[in-house]
Parts: structure tokens; C-alpha cells; sequence
């Protein structure tokens, strides 16, 4: 989509600004912001969505375990301007880097906390065993998609996110 580019640094303050606007203040305290506290961003998959020159959505990924083996990545946030959810810009970005992602070969899996309904379409699902986590989270929005065909995540007995 010719909306979609890559996040530069001159974009940071902005994707702040919407963020804020998308979740509000309490966005700090939520599960997915422990783990990016211990994990950078990875640049190379934060895209934003533009429209005259308007941020209207970002997406961006940090580094994720499970238990302490498989690599994988943590999506999140994703975030559209609030008058703007439901115009397919949040999609978009999901499917594109999710090709990228898959493109690269460098990622067991994409793990999110987030809406069944809405991530359903792209193939995630919820995590069924026991989950070890930081902070607290309903286990039931934690999903995964598994990336890698041998990493057979229905042997885990449990997952543990770090």
C-alpha cells in the first residue's frame, strides 16, 4: 500500500502523540509495556500509515521468548487515530509486516495480547497452557502465531514469555 512506510526517528514523537490519543496514559502500565521495557523496538518492522502527510496508525515489535528458547516477536502497539478505526489502516499494517516478518525467516512467532475477533483473520490464536507473564493479563487475550512449522507449540506444557 503506497500509505505504508517504515517508521523513521523524526516519526517518534508523532506515533507518541497518537499512542497517547489511541490509549491513554494507563497504556504504561498494561503487560506489552514490561516486556518492551526489558526489549527495544525492532525498527526494521515499526510502519506507520499515512494520509496527506497525516499519521493516522503505526504498528511496531519488540524481541519475545518462549521459554527462554524460541525467538519470536511481541506486536504491539498497534494503534489508529481514534476516528479513524474501522478504515482498514490498522489491517493493513498487521498483514504487511506480518509479510515481512514471515519473509525474513528470523522469528519462531508473533505473540500479542490482544483481540481474538479482531486477529482471528490473520491466523492468530489464543495460547492454551499454562502462561508465565509479566504483569498481570488475561491469559485468554494473550494469542500466537507460530511462524516456524517445527516449533510444535502444542507439546509446551507451559509458556513462558521473556
Amino acid at each position: 500500500m503506497k500509505n505504508i512506510r517504515l517508521a523513521h526517528d523524526k516519526d517518534l514523537k508523532n506515533i507518541e502523540k497518537l499512542l497517547d490519543e489511541a490509549f491513554g496514559p494507563g497504556r504504561y502500565a498494561k503487560t506489552a509495556y514490561r516486556y518492551r521495557e526489558k526489549h527495544n523496538l525492532i525498527s526494521e518492522y515499526s510502519y506507520i500509515y499515512q494520509e496527506n502527510k497525516q499519521l493516522l496508525a503505526s504498528i511496531s515489535f519488540s524481541q519475545i521468548f518462549i521459554n527462554n528458547i524460541s525467538e519470536g516477536l511481541l506486536l504491539g502497539p498497534l494503534a489508529v487515530k481514534p476516528r479513524h478505526v474501522g478504515k482498514g489502516y490498522g489491517v493493513a499494517l498487521v498483514e504487511t509486516t506480518i509479510k515481512l516478518i514471515k519473509k525474513s525467516k528470523k522469528y519462531s512467532f508473533i505473540v500479542l495480547v490482544g483481540d481474538i475477533d479482531y486477529y482471528r483473520r490473520f491466523n492468530f490464536k489464543q495460547i492454551t497452557q499454562p502462561l508465565n507473564l509479566v504483569g498481570p493479563v488475561n491469559p485468554n487475550r494473550v494469542l500466537i502465531l507460530n511462524l516456524n512449522k517445527k516449533m510444535e507449540l502444542n507439546k509446551l506444557e507451559k509458556i513462558e514469555l521473556t
